[in-house]
């Protein structure tokens, strides 16, 4: 490079020499080298070489050719940095663009499901996550996924239990509880499917329900107010009538009302509500009961059986045995 200066330096360096000159001058070091030939050259030189103002002449030469050498180094330095400006920039945004695709990428939640369960001789009061209130009778299950409240408002129920179900006209609320379901938007009802293996009975407080029989996906009826239907999922029967619906919902509050009820029901509800085993035995299916239960300890309550039908009452381990009492009969038929 040192012949190019020493050309550069007389002004005898070509186009393309300059320009490999200009490009080895923009490392520092370079520049440093590139003085000490000058010095040099000028060293080897005297003063009356030059012509009359040669000198200052060649001065304005060098600072032309400086200042075209140091505009075109800037402007190349210039360069440099737009293109590691660029290319800051189109890292930034790559990441902003591939964070936006990560985070709208619609994500996979697996289904997990919760069960909230009334031990036995208990009541639970639930709260949904859409706000609903559900009383859980003794023994009784429900269960609903992680998606209820945003996508669904679906449930399953195992036993007994009473919804006061918050209003949505875009989400109504599903209930299953055996082949039967019921389709809420907002209102209050009692399920129970503890009286019979293939039945289940709704009461309908207030508002209004429909039943599905899912077995055969039937809409099959539209509740009103005030009544109480029995569907045999059996034989895909049903019944209703207008009923005093407190009789069927007292029971979350600790009140039970048994009316003509089958002594086969009654125990069932007795098993519940006192976590206690019985057995009957055939001559007593027959027999129905219709009285309150609130507080009463069970010893109370199989007292009160004893006393209106010729029933006896013995316990045997952890079973309660009911059989007939044919001295009773005897007596009434005298």
């Amino acid at each position: 490079m040192k012949d190019t200066a020493l050309k550069y330096f007389e002004g005898r360096a070509t186009d393309n020499e300059l320009n490999n000159l200009l490009d080895w001058l923009q490392k520092k070091e370079n520049r440093i080298v590139f003085s000490s030939y000058r010095l040099d050259w000028k060293k080897s030189l005297e003063s009356s070489q030059f012509p009359g103002g040669g000198e200052k002449s060649w001065q304005r030469l060098q600072a032309t050719l400086g200042q075209k050498s140091y505009n075109r180094w800037q402007k190349s330095r210039k360069i440099q940095q737009f293109y590691r400006v660029a290319a800051i920039f189109f890292f930034v945004v790559s990441l902003g663009s591939m964070a936006w695709f990560f985070t709208h990428q619609p994500q996979t939640i697996p289904e997990t499901f919760t069960s909230v369960m009334a031990e036995n001789g208990q009541i639970s009061k639930v709260e949904l996550p859409d706000g609903s209130l559900v009383w859980l009778n003794s023994g009784s299950k429900i269960t609903y996924n992680n998606y209820f409240s945003t996508n669904n408002r679906e449930l399953t129920l195992t036993g007994e239990a009473y919804f006061h179900v918050q209003r949505s006209e875009t989400l109504p609320m599903l209930v299953t509880c055996k082949g039967l379901q019921v389709k809420v938007l907002g209102t209050r009802f009692n399920i129970n499917s503890f009286n019979a293996e293939h039945a289940v009975e709704v009461v309908l407080e207030e508002g209004s329900v429909e039943l599905i029989n899912t077995t055969i996906n039937d809409n099959f009826y539209r509740m009103n107010p005030g009544e109480r239907v029995n569907v045999n999922l059996e034989t895909n029967l049903y019944s209703a009538r207008k009923v005093n619906t407190i009789r069927y919902t007292s029971w979350r509050e600790g009140v039970v009302n048994i009316y003509d009820l089958s002594i086969e029901d009654l125990v069932r509800r007795l098993e519940k509500r006192y976590n206690q085993k019985f057995e009957l035995t055939p001559e007593v299916k027959k027999l129905r009961y219709t009285f309150t239960i609130e507080n009463e300890p069970l010893e109370d309550v199989l007292k009160l059986m004893e006393r209106i039908t010729p029933v006896t009452v013995k316990q045997t381990d952890e079973t309660i045995k009911i059989d007939i009492d044919k001295r009773k009969i005897r007596e009434v038929g005298r």
